[in-house]
Parts: C-alpha cells; sequence; structure tokens
C-alpha cells in the first residue's frame, strides 16, 4: 500500500506569550483606528482611544508557522542535486546525535547543535521552505497561468491560549524577514574575503570562511522561503483553520512543575549570608535555564505528539524543540528585565 503524501499545510504552533507588562497603544495622529468587534467585546472592552492599556492577554503570543511541503513523487523525478546534498548531509548529521555519549562523534554533534541553537528559530522555520514545492508562483511576464490551491494554516483554538487571528501577524513577520534575510546575506559574502587570510594557517581548516560562507547560504534559503511564503499569502491561498488534532496535544501539556524547596528557600536565602545567597542564586539560575519557563504553551514533551499525528521528519522534531528551547529563554530574559525596572522604580519612589 502506498503511503499518502503529506498535504500542503502550515502549523501555527503558539509558544509563549512574552512577559512586557500592558501594552501600551498611542495612535497617530490622522492614523484611523482599528478595533475588530471580537476584540471590542472580549478583550478590549471599549473602544482604545490614545494612550490607552490594553491587556497583555489580548496580543498574539510568539509563534512558529512551520511549513510542511509535500514530498516530491515518482512523477514529478527527483529534487535537485544541490537539495539531495543538503537532504543527505542533514541525515548523516542526525545520525551522529544517536552515537554513544562518550564518543568523539556525539560530542562533535553535541559542540554543532549548541552553535546552531544560538541562530533564531524563526531563520530556521524559513529556510526549510522549498521554493515551489506543493505549487509554483507563475510567472506572469511570461504568459503563466497560476495554479491556486487551498493551503491551511492550522491553529488551535482553546479558550485559554487567547490566540488572535495570524494572518495579519504572519504577513507583517513576513514582511520584515524578506529584508532582514536579503541584507545579512550580502553582508555576509562581503565578509568572505576577510577570512581568507586565515586559510594560511597549515593544518587547521578555514573554518571562519566556511562558517561565514554557511552563514550566508542559510540566510539566502531564509529569504528566498520567506518571498514564496510571503507570495502565496498575497494570493490568498492561506487560510486560517482550527485544528482539533492540534486543540487535542496542546491540552494535554504536562504541568511545568518548580524545582524542589524552591518556594520554601527563599525565605532562608535572606537569612544568610551575602556570598551563600549569591551562591544559591547562581545555582537556582542554572537550573532554571534547564527547564520550561512556566508559561509555555507547548513543551519538548509535546513533540512526538506533533510528530505522530502531523506526519513529521527528525529534523523537523528538531527544529520545533529549538524553537521551543528559544521561546522559553527569550520569556525568562523579558521576565528579568521587568524585574529589574521594577526594582528601579522601587528605588527612585
Amino acid at each position: 500500500m502506498t503511503k499518502a503524501l503529506r498535504p500542503f499545510r502550515i502549523l501555527a504552533l503558539p509558544l509563549v506569550r512574552i512577559p512586557h507588562g500592558p501594552l501600551r497603544i498611542t495612535a497617530r495622529p490622522g492614523a484611523a483606528e482599528v478595533v475588530s468587534k471580537a476584540e471590542t467585546s472580549e478583550s478590549v472592552g471599549n473602544k482604545l482611544s490614545p494612550g490607552a492599556v490594553e491587556p497583555m492577554a489580548g496580543e498574539a503570543p510568539l509563534m512558529l508557522y512551520h511549513v510542511q511541503q509535500p514530498s516530491v513523487t515518482a512523477s514529478e523525478g527527483k529534487p535537485q542535486i544541490y537539495q539531495r546534498v543538503l537532504d543527505k548531509a542533514a541525515d548523516e548529521w542526525n545520525k551522529l546525535g544517536h552515537k554513544p555519549h562518550d564518543s568523539w562523534m556525539y560530542w562533535f554533534h553535541d559542540r554543532g547543535e549548541k552553535l546552531m541553537d544560538r541562530i533564531n528559530y524563526e531563520e530556521w522555520a524559513l529556510k526549510a521552505i522549498q521554493e515551489g514545492r506543493g505549487v509554483k508562483i507563475a510567472n506572469a511576464k511570461k504568459g503563466e497561468t497560476q495554479e491556486m490551491i487551498e493551503i491551511p494554516m492550522l491553529r488551535p483554538t482553546l479558550p485559554g491560549l487567547q490566540v488572535p487571528p495570524l494572518l495579519p501577524k504572519l504577513h507583517r513577520s513576513l514582511l520584515h524577514a524578506i529584508p532582514y534575510h536579503k541584507k545579512n546575506m550580502i553582508r555576509c559574502l562581503f565578509l568572505t574575503p576577510l577570512t581568507w587570510p586565515f586559510a594560511i594557517i597549515p593544518i587547521i581548516p578555514n573554518f571562519p570562511m566556511f562558517y561565514v560562507l554557511w552563514r550566508a547560504w542559510s540566510h539566502y534559503k531564509a529569504w528566498r522561503g520567506a518571498t514564496y511564503l510571503e507570495s502565496l499569502l498575497k494570493l490568498g491561498m492561506i487560510t486560517e483553520k482550527p485544528s482539533d488534532d492540534l486543540n487535542e496535544i496542546y491540552a494535554s501539556k504536562p504541568a511545568v512543575q518548580l524545582l524542589e524547596g524552591e518556594v520554601a528557600e527563599t525565605g532562608k536565602e535572606e537569612a544568610s549570608d551575602d556570598s551563600e545567597a549569591s551562591e544559591t542564586k547562581e545555582k537556582k539560575d542554572k537550573e532554571a535555564s534547564t527547564r520550561p519557563y512556566p508559561g509555555m504553551m507547548i513543551v519538548k514533551e509535546q513533540v512526538p505528539a506533533l510528530e505522530d499525528e502531523f506526519d513529521m521528519r527528525e529534523q523537523e522534531c528538531i527544529d520545533i524543540e529549538r524553537a521551543i528551547g528559544q521561546a522559553s529563554h527569550r520569556a525568562r530574559e523579558a521576565e528579568k528585565v521587568l524585574g529589574l525596572q521594577e526594582e528601579g522604580k522601587k528605588e527612585r519612589a
């Protein structure tokens, strides 16, 4: 029995609502204020006036737009050579992660993954898009007729998530990503000649040049992926649709537990001397960084359910786990900034 092809779809995965306090909205002079009826009745209550404060729950959380495209069928022929090389390289790289943990191959893979984790998950999501796979953008100058298909953007609709319409947010993010990745691609290419002197060092490979070229290629793929996705959006092919499967997965999120004794030890820290309190705080901060942020809407333990339900490949699961980890880190950093701001206000009071 032939396995069914994956449909062309987008999974809109809410990650976390970044804590930054109330959002102040001030209308620009002469600008029309647009507030939907849903927002008026559910989140805002009254029509927002210039300078009004909107509750944080009314805004969209940090999102991952995970694009799934159909596999290349036998009738379409094999993928292009460069794509087959990239797919093979990715498979071989992922195999290193399954080696024994005490082997040098696993050590090399682990260090490489930590380096790649520094790249924003939004870039990983965009550069995974393969331009033209599933539907091609017609060239009007050549008289080509545009094929029209429906690309569902599946989203959870649980009441507790409070996720507003996402197509405008997706469009804004693409309009930002297109010039950003194009500019950085060009910048990396201009930096490449500066790495040539490293080639005169004997034996050691020119890692700076390899890294700069890899970043240029990464930005190129993200730029083309964002351009392709924005074209599909402008053509009206992408439509938001609720997903019962995503609702079930999001409803199954395990509770994020505090460290054992975390609350009970707070009073002890205040009573201890400064050095002990400092050591305890550093230890807790290090342990906290390895745990998901308490406000996460999805955690890594739910990725296997996504894999089973939506027929995900190993690299897709890695990308989603990377996005979850980065979202948790961003939320914690934002919370720290809020804490410092509150301390500053108290000191000035």
